[in-house]
């Protein structure tokens, strides 16, 4: 297939594919977070320290994948690093030694890094060279493959083992990936002649920490990588929920993150950006913080109803904060003069980082206290949100978060 071929409908189908691919295949083992834990006889604060070592893997991948993409172009580094993502999930899926799962873990995040890297350097170009508006839009089909895998594994929870189900995903994910990739080839981001100014070195020294962007994304986002890691564990330890209906909180959650994707056009013909931002955070953040104080109070008691108040309040989180993050991306491009590769690197970088940090944080919390404590941190970030929204105005951050 020519340039000429690739129409921008063909391409933004295309990409959505590839997003709808990511989100279906990188979300597909966290609902057997439960039995990998179980299987490796970890507890809460070791099973949590171990997820975040994935964090050093993607630390490296924000490092360097953007170098990489302006170098060899989008077209080697999203093949490339679908071929890494699926061998590091192959061994997490069949491995019982926490010496194999560990190493696997942190290929895992480096290798979601550098795909996310690339993926959303070439959707950032196709919106560039089509003006139309599609990031929002792409992470919202990213949620909606998270939501369908959440689906699948409900069903299969207790009826087909997370190795025979992950295996099958993954073999499936990795084939339709690389066909995707190849659909995309030619106008895909050409390698760019090498010159100091994007080198690993200059990257590192050009980072500038940029307070509003890092801290509303990563107070944006910290909720949804909670409720991947520790909603199911939640259900099941915590509230003592059986079966595939551990699934129901984070399945909420996820496809109100698409409603309210989906619906951002719509949002912003009634009200600004940083304000819709500012509502959504806190009422979602008020309303999963109301679901854990039920599972605190009432979770011995009457267990049925503050899971149904829990779920109820990841739903409420999920639409709220929805369109949050990737408008935190569209700002943090808008705002800087480097090439979008560059900057999801950069910022990722930071976020990565401070994301590091919370995540031992929710996961010692919650050895020491309890899971639903430990909860109470990412809806207090969430409240927080307003206080960095103002980034939200920059350049052309509202143009690009609409349609």
């Amino acid at each position: 297939m020519t340039t000429k071929e690739i129409t921008p409908e063909f391409e933004f189908k295309t990409l959505t594919k590839l997003f709808f691919l990511f989100g279906f295949g990188i979300m597909s083992w966290v609902p057997r977070f439960p039995d990998f834990k179980d299987r490796l006889g970890l507890t809460n604060g070791q099973f949590g320290s171990i997820l975040s070592l994935g964090n050093v893997g993607a630390f490296v991948a924000l490092l360097t994948v953007g170098h990489i993409v302006h170098k060899i172009g989008s077209h080697k580094a999203l093949i490339a690093s679908t071929y890494s993502l699926y061998l590091g999930f192959f061994a997490v899926a069949n491995v019982s030694s926490n010496l194999i799962f560990i190493p696997a873990v942190i290929l895992v995040g480096f290798s979601i890094s550098a795909f996310h890297i690339a993926v959303n350097s070439q959707a950032f170009d196709s919106q560039t060279r089509a003006t139309t508006p599609i990031i929002v839009k792409l992470h919202g089909v990213w949620a909606l493959g998270a939501v369908i895998t959440g689906l699948v594994s409900g069903l299969l929870i207790g009826r087909v083992s997370a190795s025979m189900q992950l295996n099958v995903i993954y073999l499936l994910v990795l084939a339709l990936n690389i066909t995707y990739i190849n659909k995309l080839r030619p106008i895909a981001l050409l390698p760019q002649k090498e010159d100091d100014h994007y080198s690993v070195k200059r990257m590192i020294t050009s980072i500038r920490f940029d307070r509003l962007i890092a801290g509303g994304m990563v107070c944006a986002i910290f909720l949804e990588i909670a409720m991947g890691d520790w909603s199911n564990i939640f259900g099941r330890e915590y509230l003592n929920i059986e079966g595939g209906l551990i699934t129901l909180p984070y399945i909420l959650f996820m496809s109100a993150l698409i409603v309210g994707r989906f619906s951002i056009s719509k949002i912003l013909q009634r009200v600004s950006i940083n304000r819709a931002a500012n509502i959504g955070a806190v009422t979602g953040g008020t309303f999963f913080l109301l679901g854990i104080a039920a599972s605190i109070l009432f979770g011995k008691t009457h267990k049925y109803w503050a899971f149904a108040r829990f779920s109820l309040g990841s739903l409420v989180a999920g639409l709220g904060m929805s369109f949050i993050t990737p408008s935190f991306f569209n700002a943090a491009s808008a705002r800087s003069p480097l090439p979008n590769s560059v900057v999801i690197g950069q910022v990722g970088l930071i976020n990565n980082s401070l994301l590091f940090i919370a995540k031992w944080v929710i996961a010692w919390t919650a050895q020491f206290t309890s899971l639903a404590v430990a909860f109470l941190i990412p809806a207090l970030m969430a409240i927080a949100i307003p206080l960095f929204s103002k980034a939200l105005l920059s350049g052309d951050a509202k143009g690009q978060a609409s349609d």
